[in-house]
């Protein structure tokens, strides 16, 4: 079983975990975004839209 609360506990705290080790300073590219010639987010961003989607997915299951 998928304990939703540990999922949401260990994503916030590698996001925590980042932000406090130069996270903001690994850059990423968007590829969703053509054209795109230089990086447009952070490894923090990504992880952060991970964690929302994750909680939108674990709403959807409950609410079935």
């Amino acid at each position: 079983m998928i304990n939703n609360n540990e999922i949401i506990y260990k994503m916030n705290a590698v996001i925590e975990y980042l932000k406090n080790n130069g996270g903001y300073d690994y850059k990423l590219y968007n590829y969703l975004c053509p054209g795109m010639g230089e990086p447009d987010s952070n490894i923090v961003e990504y992880t952060e839209d991970i964690l929302e989607i994750v909680e939108n997915l674990i709403n959807i299951i409950d609410n079935k």
